[in-house]
C-alpha cells in the first residue's frame, strides 16, 4: 500500500502541497515587515493572520487607498495564495 501511494504521488498527512512555500508564520512576518517599511505609513496597526497561504487583514485604516495598498503589499509576499481584506476605513473625526 505504501509503495502504491508513493508511486501515485500521494502525500503523507501534514505535508505541504507546495514544498517551497514559506510557512504561514513567516508569511505573516514578511507582510508585517512590508507594512512597516511602507513610505506612506498608516499600516502598522493591521493584524495579519495566515492559514495555508490565505492571508486575512483586520483592523482599521484612515483611507480607502491605505486599504488597497495593504492588500497590494500582502500579495507581493512569496507564499501568499489569497488575501482576504477585512480592513475597515475609519477617518479621524472632524475637530
Amino acid at each position: 500500500m505504501f509503495l502504491l501511494c508513493l508511486a501515485a504521488g500521494c502525500r503523507l498527512p501534514g505535508s505541504s502541497t507546495l514544498p517551497d512555500t514559506p510557512k504561514d508564520a513567516m508569511i505573516s512576518t514578511n507582510i508585517e515587515a512590508k507594512f512597516a517599511e511602507d513610505q506612506q505609513g498608516g499600516l502598522s496597526g493591521i493584524i495579519v493572520t495566515t492559514e495555508e497561504g490565505t492571508v486575512t487583514l483586520t483592523g482599521t485604516v484612515r483611507r480607502a487607498e491605505r486599504k488597497a495598498r495593504a492588500a497590494e503589499l500582502a500579495r507581493q509576499v512569496k507564499g501568499v495564495r489569497r488575501v482576504k481584506n477585512d480592513l475597515e476605513i475609519r477617518a479621524d473625526p472632524a475637530p
